[in-house]
């Protein structure tokens, strides 16, 4: 082989390196996208905190699809991620999972919080760590016993019991090296829930919730408001004011993603910012922690069938509400399990607790007529089931609640 023709081959392998180098970098600059990861919580037979006219599963679920459709419209280098889409249950692991094998830069979890006391309202934002007070604790624990749900969770768990304070004691030794961002953007967060969605202000907390210690990237859970709050609960319901919590939330995620790319030696994108609607009026009253939240709302609150029937609208006035209808199954004096045989695979349950017993139902609807089809689709399985109904938190029979309608 002459010298020339050496080279030749010797100079043509050396350019076809300097392309494979000069060619890659920026074959990595186009593909590699800033992964969020949205997580609604609850869903399908686990329904989280129950109000009078919603259920935290779906306010979770209509904010979460709203923060998406946000950052999908404003951010073409961002890929959108959802644990779910729909009305299904997934586990806290099984969660965590979708986050990991994404490899996730932003992991943002919603809820509607809950309290025994109806007076206790506000947003607030947690983030990974110590529960250093009861209240804090009090809800890790109802958002992490889910896993209870689960069929051997402490062996899933590596023993962890979230009923159990001595479980949350391993979240003291825990040393999260998100957690600078992760409060970062939880402040943030709150920042927005009090500037444009006119929220009350309940801080920046940490806690020891599963889902966040499993997941491998800067993460929060927001907990919108309390369901357990009549006004509250009324604007978490209403479009609008999942629109409100949604921008809050999207807006707070546009100063993240921005310091996210200048750190990052990228170029800004622009603060493309969400503002309030304007079809929700509201106006916020507080003297302290124990008042509570004073909304006027006039648009219609939307509330979901608990069995993929039609979305209902439930006209919210001053004077009353209309009556929820609903098929009540049987009762039971201990809390089932969503498999427990007595359902005789009926899914999508809820229940209430009255006298001392559990008592469950099916179907939530505002149309007497439904609930009656509902009914005849059920009596073979339970040939006692009959049809109950709700105006706000008082039950009273069908008739009574017929004669309203009149």
């Amino acid at each position: 082989m002459s010298f020339k023709y050496k080279s030749t081959i010797f100079l043509s392998l050396l350019l076809l390196v300097f392309l494979l180098f000069a060619f890659i970098p920026s074959v990595g600059a186009q593909s590699s996208k800033f992964t969020l990861v949205i997580d609604a919580g609850h869903g399908g037979h686990d329904p989280g905190a129950i109000g009078n006219i919603a259920r935290e599963k779906d306010i979770n679920l209509a904010v979460s699809l709203q923060l998406g459709a946000l950052v999908e419209q404003n951010f073409s280098d961002v890929k959108v991620v959802y644990t779910r889409k729909t009305d299904k249950y997934l586990t806290l692991q099984e969660r965590a999972d979708v986050v990991n094998n994404n490899h996730a830069d932003l992991f943002i979890c919603i809820h509607t919080n809950s309290a025994r006391a109806a007076s206790a309202f506000g947003a607030e934002t947690f983030t990974l760590g110590l529960a250093k007070s009861k209240a804090n604790l009090d809800v890790a624990m109802r958002e992490n016993s889910v896993i209870l749900l689960e069929d051997d969770y402490k062996s899933k768990y590596r023993g962890f019991d979230p009923s159990s304070v001595d479980s949350y004691i391993m979240f003291e030794f825990m040393q999260d090296k998100y957690i600078d961002k992760s409060v970062d953007l939880a402040s943030n967060i709150q920042k927005q829930f009090t500037r444009l969605a006119r929220r009350s202000d309940r801080g920046v907390r940490q806690a020891g919730f599963w889902v966040l210690h499993r997941s491998a990237c800067p993460s929060v859970l927001v907990e919108l408001g309390f369901i357990s709050n009549p006004p509250e609960e009324r604007f978490l319901a209403s479009e609008s004011g999942q629109k409100d919590m949604a921008a809050s939330i999207y807006n707070a995620f546009v100063n993240f993603k921005r310091d996210h790319d200048k750190k990052s030696g990228r170029q800004a994108a622009p603060a493309n910012y969400v503002e309030a609607s304007k079809t929700n009026e509201v106006s916020v009253e507080q003297k302290n922690d124990t008042d509570a939240i004073i909304v006027t709302s006039k648009e219609k609150v939307e509330v979901k069938g608990t069995d993929s029937s039609q979305v209902e609208t439930l006209k919210q006035t001053e004077k009353r509400s209309l009556p929820v209808y609903k098929v009540q199954l049987f009762a039971s004096n201990t809390k089932l399990k969503a498999n427990a045989s007595d359902f005789k695979g009926v899914k999508d349950t809820d229940f209430f607790v009255e006298g001392g017993l559990y008592k469950y139902t099916l179907g939530a609807e505002t149309d007497y007529r439904k609930i009656v089809s509902i009914r005849k689709q059920v009596v073979a399985k339970f040939p006692g089931a009959f049809i109950i109904a709700f105006v706000g938190d008082k039950k009273m029979t069908a008739q009574e609640a017929l004669k309203m309608n009149k």
